[in-house]
């Protein structure tokens, strides 16, 4: 009687189990994350973006075309 009640149970667990990775793995579920993993992506890619250029910055602006370029584009936003 106990094995059986073992045997209900184990498959109990693996019915839910299955629920669960069906549920994990629908295409709805799959496309809300890939939209989150990519805002978390672009965001954090633009941190270190705006991170490394500062740090970065003085070094660029001995580049005499980066300069250049960027006093360009600054009297064309005035």
């Amino acid at each position: 009687m106990a094995i059986e009640d073992q045997h209900e149970k184990i498959i109990q667990h693996l019915d839910l189990l299955n629920r669960q990775v069906a549920r994990q793995n629908s295409l709805g579920r799959m496309f809300v994350v890939g939209i989150i993993y990519g805002i978390g992506f672009f965001v954090g890619s633009a941190i270190l973006a705006t991170v490394a250029l500062g740090v970065l910055g003085p070094w660029f602006a001995k580049i005499s075309w980066i300069r250049s370029a960027f006093e360009t584009g600054g009297t064309l936003m005035r």
